[in-house]
């Protein structure tokens, strides 16, 4: 029920304090953090890992720099962290560090429930706002995707502890009227700026919600409706009991400068880049005589691109992409919360938009800015984008528990005696049902999520650094994620710093789009190149030999002119300029090894498949091999104009091998249901007897 303020009403427990700023408050945050503390720590990874948390491990005990768009605040508490803590190597400093952040962003996160149920349904018992917020808490500890991240060097536990942060700083000052609560958070909102840029997404929810504090605040004083948030009342013209009033924020230009020293003086951190960035060691990759690969550009330009994140424009798609992550993006939330806490956050939803609506908006526009933005941006790993919008659907589900016991207690008539032993034993029982719901999420999760036996990275680099591998070489792999660690036991280390570690875009150019690119950048450097893993696909391209474990480039594929010269375009796009036989005739059951050369006219669309046909007189196939040249690796998409390629099809002929001559048939097609050729299929030769 919304509560008129016409008369001012008696003094009750609810006009004290929300629960949020008791004692026993702060201490149940505590708890809260220390068990999920405990948690992440008991699953928590041991030491060396791959991709992005390899590149931090190393990066911040360095004091270097990392991807765009540089998490400058991370990595200067990662160099404090790792180098202060004398226990465990940097790597495992790194991932207990996102440990730690996980449990102040659950404690954080108890605060805010605590604070949103008290705003919400004042009426109800501290005992039971209390459960609710450690529903709250319990429930966003075990969400599968914060967890992940919690055990592994990652930068999202210490962005989710800000935009909790943030949100609770927000709504404290809109229920205490303290202005140097708003000050904090507008201070902590720009902090959170140099560390994760999409805080830029709450910008418009924080607006919209201060103004809408503001306007309530106006009508309180004024005498008009508004509605309020506090306790989720809509004010009609009174003020706080005994009718004193908090002094609203006057927008005056000594307050507007103000605001805007706290948002922008923090972004001063990002100096860190353009100071640090030039003296890592990796800073600069040198290749070959010729060839340094510089990761950081030490210019205004650079150091601009680089903050923006202009690396990943790219990603950004269409609308019609969008639409088209809407069903996985419900996916991803079933799996966080299960279908049970989607529909107590739709419930909570409800409830919100009944008694609160400055926090529907504040939570809602944010709820929306995430989440929208992620549809669009395609990025691999943006399941770990939707944090923000996971915690704030757990509020929801939080205040859903409460609203259905709130609803529970007016249907039993008893809601105006204030709150009797049925109404909290049926709450109290709400509460108990809800925490199934972490305890599920843990023992489900906990297989999945548990890190604590991940040694693969370095069992990985342990075997491949074993191996003969000669002095000064190069070391291609198409995925980053899995060159980094080499970076740590270099730079941390100390180990085989003579070798190099090249991946596909390791600079955002052209050159360096794909594998092939990256292999034949290292042959041209002259020195030893070889493969970390087997790439099949490759042989297309490259002369490959076996290495043990890796796989040695001698050189490009096509060293010689093929046996048999033969010029057949495809569609303007392909030419054949000849091709090989082995043997040199048919045999009845035996097998014969067409060799195809390639040269592409200009970028193909699609990768293709290719096939050979061997016909006899009478247009019967007495033979036949379909492949994907270059595999998944070196595909026909990655083909560039000009180069020559090789294409090996092994064909198995049939006992009865019909009337001679044979004649060889060769076409390219795409697709599975509908089937694309490329031209038309053509002879190329004629096979003897």
């Amino acid at each position: 029920m919304l509560e008129s303020s016409h008369h001012p009403p008696a003094h009750h427990p609810t006009d004290q304090p929300g629960p949020a700023s008791s004692f026993t408050d702060y201490l149940l945050a505590l708890l809260a953090a220390f068990l999920a503390l405990v948690l992440y720590f008991r699953t928590l990874a041991p030491g060396l890992l791959g991709g992005d948390s390899g590149e931090f491990q190393f990066a911040a005990w360095l004091g270097g720099f990392v991807h765009p768009t540089g998490y400058p605040l991370y990595l200067i508490l990662g160099y404090l962290w790792t180098h202060l803590l004398q226990l465990g190597d940097p790597a495992w400093r790194m991932n207990l560090f996102s440990a730690l952040w996980g449990g102040g962003a659950v404690g954080l996160f108890y605060l805010l429930a605590a604070r949103m149920a008290w705003l919400t349904s004042a009426r109800l018992p501290a005992l039971i706002r209390r459960a609710l917020a450690l529903f709250a808490a319990f429930t966003f500890a075990v969400t599968p995707t914060l967890w992940s991240q919690a055990v592994i060097a990652e930068v999202y536990t210490l962005h989710a502890a800000f935009v909790i942060a943030v949100l609770l700083g927000l709504v404290t000052w809109a229920e205490t009227h303290d202005r140097r609560a708003f000050y904090a958070t507008a201070a902590l909102y720009g902090l959170s700026l140099t560390h994760h840029r999409t805080m830029l997404l709450l910008a418009p929810a924080i607006m919209v919600f201060v103004w809408l504090v503001w306007r309530g605040r106006a009508g309180e004083q004024g005498g008009g409706k508004a509605w309020s948030v506090k306790r989720g009342a809509r004010s009609e013209g009174a003020g706080e009991p005994g009718g004193h009033h908090a002094p609203r924020l006057p927008l005056s230009p000594c307050l507007l400068v103000f605001l805007s020293t706290c948002l922008l003086l923090p972004l001063l951190l990002y100096v860190y880049i353009p100071l640090r960035a030039p003296l890592a060691p990796y800073a600069n990759v040198h290749v070959g005589p010729d060839q340094t690969l510089a990761l950081y550009q030490p210019t205004w330009r650079g150091f601009l691109q680089y903050v923006a994140g202009q690396t990943f424009e790219g990603e950004i798609g269409a609308v019609a992409q969008a639409v088209g992550r809407l069903v996985p993006a419900a996916r991803l939330f079933v799996h966080e919360v299960t279908w049970a806490g989607v529909a107590l956050g739709l419930i909570g939803l409800l409830w919100l938009a009944w008694r609160n609506r400055p926090l529907l908006a504040l939570t809602g526009l944010s709820f929306l800015a995430v989440v929208g933005f992620n549809l669009f941006y395609g990025i691999g790993d943006i399941h770990v984008f939707y944090i923000p919008a996971y915690l704030i659907w757990v509020v929801w589900a939080a205040l859903g528990v409460g609203g259905i016991g709130k609803l529970g207690i007016g249907k039993l008539g008893i809601g105006k005696l204030g709150i009797g032993k049925l109404g909290i034993g049926k709450l109290g029982i709400s509460c108990l049902l809800a925490l199934i719901l972490p305890a599920w999420l843990l023992l489900a999760r906990y297989p999945q999520i548990d890190q604590s036996r991940n040694n693969q990275a370095r069992t990985m680099w342990r075997m491949i650094l074993a191996q003969s591998i000669p002095e000064n070489a190069i070391l291609v792999s198409n995925d980053r994620d899995e060159m980094t660690p080499l970076l740590y036991l270099q730079y941390v280390e100390g180990i085989r710093p003579d070798l190099t570690g090249l991946f596909p875009l390791i600079q955002p150019t052209p050159e360096w789009t794909d594998v092939g690119r990256v292999t034949d950048a290292a042959l041209r450097s002259g020195r030893p190149v070889l493969l970390i893993k087997p790439m099949p696909g490759l042989e297309v391209k490259f002369r490959l030999e076996p290495a043990g474990s890796l796989v040695r480039v001698v050189g490009p594929a096509v060293e010689q002119p093929p046996v048999q010269p033969q010029t057949v375009v495809y569609a303007e796009t392909l030419r054949m300029i000849g091709y090989d036989l082995r043997p040199a005739a048919v045999s009845p059951g035996g097998q014969m090894v067409v060799t195809l050369y390639w040269q592409p006219i200009r970028q193909l669309d699609a990768d293709y498949t290719t096939f050979v046909h061997l016909i006899d007189a009478d247009g019967a196939r007495i033979a036949q091999s379909d492949q994907r040249p270059g595999g998944v690796y070196y595909p026909t998409s990655l083909w560039r104009p000009g180069e020559l390629l090789r294409d090996v099809h092994t064909l198995t002929l049939v006992p009865d091998l019909g009337r001679p001559p044979y004649a060889i048939l060769v076409g390219l097609y795409t697709g599975t249901t509908e089937i694309r050729h490329l031209g038309q299929p053509q002879q190329v030769g004629v096979v003897g007897w």
